[in-house]
């Protein structure tokens, strides 16, 4: 794998990690004390400090990375998603892979139009309580990996990934009422994904 390919996951990564923490933060499934605040891309975050949340999210990426260094179209997309009280997904936040790039970086060699990109999804997801309604009390959560049949026995397989339960969602519940959003679309030298959210306001209720 090239450099400049090895350089495109790093930056995805990273910026997975730090969607991530902006969307549980300003969805207010913690309490906002366990988040500090850090600066990235010019714009101020907040991050997790709490051990098993940051634990979860360190082998949800590391399981990503794992996959996209064996097969770098492997990754179809990233859903966060949540869950009301009786199990239902009620908001998914999907992170479409259209391409994971890193070709032609000699025209933006510091990635500036990339971190520029990024800069704006996460102005987009600190305003998300304004157009989303807000998530109810005893929601949870959890990241999906959209990807191959194989993925699986791959990640099984995997000295690195071995530790963490991974689990093939067949039978995983649709919304019902589903309201979608485009927030941004990314396409740079490093970086082509889309970002949206779908929203089951009726089952939030």
């Amino acid at each position: 794998m090239s450099q400049d390919k090895i350089v495109g996951i790093d930056i995805f990564l990273e910026f997975l990690e730090v969607a991530f923490n902006c969307i549980l933060y300003f969805r207010k499934i913690y309490p906002k004390e366990i988040f500090v605040k850090k600066k990235i891309y010019g714009t101020t975050i907040y991050i997790s400090e709490h051990p098993e949340l940051n634990e979860y999210l360190s082998n949800v990426l590391n399981a990503i990375r794992e996959l996209i260094k064996e097969d770098e179209n492997s990754v179809k997309a990233v859903n966060l998603i949540f869950y009301n009280v009786n199990k239902l997904p009620i908001e998914k936040f999907v992170f479409d892979m259209v391409k994971l790039q890193a070709e032609a970086t000699e025209t933006d060699p510091y990635y500036l139009k990339t971190e520029e990109a990024l800069k704006t999804i996460c102005l987009k997801l600190s305003m998300c309580d304004t157009y989303l309604k807000p998530i109810p009390d005893n929601a949870t959560f959890s990241i999906e990996i959209q990807t191959y049949e194989t993925a699986h026995i791959i990640l099984g397989e995997n000295p690195k990934c071995e530790n963490f339960p991974w689990v093939i969602n067949d039978d995983a519940a649709e919304m019902t009422d589903k309201n979608l959003l485009p927030l941004k679309d990314i396409k740079t030298d490093c970086l082509n994904l889309q970002l949206y959210v779908i929203e089951d306001a009726m089952s939030k209720v």
